[in-house]
């Protein structure tokens, strides 16, 4: 397995087990007082919990990359708008926000990570 390879399956793997524990939080969240950003918080887990599945997936078979690229990078926007709705109707609230970023940041990281293994798979 190829450096880029692992470097994605390890993101995917985090980006999995983080969005799990963002989509616990963010129905704690919704439990505790139903607001628009305890959505956002759920919608952006699940999109970083599939987009991590996927990467871990993709890392098995590297000429898979290709592939995912769009996706990858479709959730990785679709996380950035959903960050930029908890920060704009958080009212104070910093756990939304936080989650939301950790969201984004760990999509964003699946995207570069499987950026680097398509050039590294169409190079050969």
């Amino acid at each position: 397995m190829s450096p880029e390879a692992k470097r994605l399956k390890i993101f995917g793997i985090v980006a999995l087990i983080a969005g799990c524990a963002c989509v616990v939080a963010g129905i704690i969240l919704a439990v505790l007082g139903v607001d628009i950003t305890d959505l956002f918080v759920v919608v952006a887990s699940v999109v970083s919990l599939l987009v991590g599945a996927r990467g871990a997936r993709v890392a098995n078979v590297p000429s898979n990359a290709p592939k995912l690229m769009g996706p990858s990078a479709g959730a990785t926007v679709a996380t950035g708008a959903l960050c930029a709705g908890d920060v704009a109707f958080a009212n104070g609230q910093v756990v939304p926000i936080v989650v939301g970023v950790i969201t984004f940041v760990l999509a964003l990281l699946v995207t570069i990570a499987t950026s680097a293994v398509k050039r590294n798979v169409e190079k050969v």
